[in-house]
């Protein structure tokens, strides 16, 4: 089964990511109570400076999110019970995180790490300054792992009841690992988007014929170009490495299957963020006709053997 990470951009994916709050939170964990309508939410979620990131599966169901809320004129979520402030310079650009939740049924170090690095790769993409984490104590180690720091002892929040404990992350101490992922999410600024996809090895990432929407960025792993329909190899892609572009730029349906050979992570652009940053950078689409003269020169090599 193949997941992906996104920020949930329709009214589809934002409500099944409430409703998925409650199915962990109350449900599952029993840390918050029920509500009437099988939701959590509250104001900050209405808010244009709100995003929520999400896991989904190959059959579009919501299994995990991680809401992120840059700070406003109405402040962040956690002002109303911590004073995150007292801790940070006057002149921090802040983001709260929370609400992370993935169902018992698919939680993995993966995925849970996975949420983790995407909020980590939005808060540098928006030039944020200190991220505020009031978290169940249970994911701190985690989080602890990029770098956030404890401002104080355990406490009960008001509101829900639930035991928190208030971590900070000053954005410039990150650790290398994750530094190293935001470079290579994105990819010499030409892929910024929010989506990462993750694949079984063996798992059939690409079918030969079917028509072309996303180009892929390799994060980790490998993958072999074949042709349709047989077990001939036509080349293999790895790390820092793109594909499935050409499908973009010609409207004609994809040329070959593309399978993972291990188990693969990959940032994924859509086709209008593709075509939109193709004409608007065009340093990056000099870079993207070199990349498909040496995939076609290599493609002619294999067929020349």
């Amino acid at each position: 089964m193949s997941f992906k990470i996104m920020l949930a951009n329709n009214a589809t994916l934002l409500d099944n990511a409430f409703k998925l709050r409650h199915k962990v939170f109350v449900e599952e964990e029993a840390l918050l109570s029920s509500t009437s309508d099988g939701r959590i939410i509250d104001r900050f979620d209405a808010y244009p400076t709100t995003h929520n990131l999400v896991v989904t599966t190959d059959s579009n169901e919501v299994i995990g999110t991680f809401r992120l809320s840059l700070d406003s004129t109405e402040g962040l979520p956690a002002d109303e019970y911590y004073d995150f402030r007292k801790h940070l310079p006057k002149k921090s650009k802040l983001l709260h995180t929370g609400l992370f939740c993935i169902t018992k049924a698919h939680r993995s170090s993966t995925l849970s790490m996975g949420l983790i690095l995407m909020a980590a790769y939005f808060s540098v993409s928006h030039d944020v300054t200190h991220v505020v984490a009031p978290i169940n104590p249970k994911i701190g180690n985690m989080l602890k792992r990029i770098g956030f720091q404890s401002v104080g002892d355990e406490f009960i929040e008001p509101h829900t009841g639930a035991t928190m404990l208030p971590l900070v992350l000053d954005v410039s101490t990150i650790n290398d690992f994750f530094l190293n992922f935001i470079k290579q999410n994105q990819f010499n600024d030409f892929l910024n988007d929010y989506e990462r996809w993750f694949f079984k090895k063996g798992e059939l990432i690409i079918k030969a014929g079917t028509i072309g929407s996303e180009a892929y960025h390799i994060i980790d792993g490998k993958v072999q170009a074949r042709i349709p329909g047989s077990t001939h190899v036509l080349g293999e892609l790895g790390e820092g490495e793109m594909f499935g572009e050409l499908s973009l730029l010609t409207d004609e349906p994809r040329s070959a299957d593309i399978v993972a050979i291990t188990d693969v992570q990959m940032m994924v652009l859509s086709k209008e963020a593709f075509m939109s940053k193709f004409l608007s950078k065009p340093d990056e689409v000099l870079k993207l006709m070199r990349l498909l003269a040496k995939r076609t020169q290599s493609l002619i090599n294999q067929l020349q053997k």
